[in-house]
């Protein structure tokens, strides 16, 4: 992901939803505090850092239930939706509130970088179509 730093990305999700999420910048990656910092849009305002465990929960979250779409459950504040990757990130929040959703921007990265996939799925409580993601490729592939 380093050699990622400063450069801009759309967002993968636009191909697969037809929407348009914001682009962003990956600022810099802090190994000390174990965190990505991104900015939207390429606006210089730094957003939600991402930290490492995000990206670990999520791995390991779809990891374990492979061929599973799961909806991203994009929120900003709990409560999250339990079946959810939103949900899975804070299940053992960090005490760090935000004004951005994380699941989304965790994904978008993880997607660039070919471990997961974006698809449609079923909200189980309400069966709506919603966005979701699949585990595609593990980390030592």
């Amino acid at each position: 992901m380093k050699e990622n730093v400063g450069k801009y990305f759309d967002s993968p999700r636009e191909a697969v939803f037809g929407r348009k999420p914001q682009g962003f910048i990956i600022r810099y990656i802090d190994e000390e505090e174990k965190l990505v910092r991104i900015s939207f849009s390429k606006k210089r305002t730094l957003a939600l850092p991402l930290f490492f465990w995000m990206f670990n929960r999520t791995l390991n979250y779809l990891s374990k239930n492979p061929g599973t779409i799961f909806p991203i459950g994009a929120k900003i504040q709990p409560p999250y939706s339990e079946e959810s990757i939103e949900g899975e990130i804070w299940k053992d929040p960090k005490h760090y509130s935000s004004e951005y959703k994380a699941a989304p921007h965790v994904l978008d990265i993880l997607a660039l970088a070919g471990f997961v996939k974006f698809a449609y799925t079923q909200n189980r409580c309400t069966n709506r179509k919603v966005q979701g993601a699949i585990h595609c490729r593990s980390v030592t592939s």
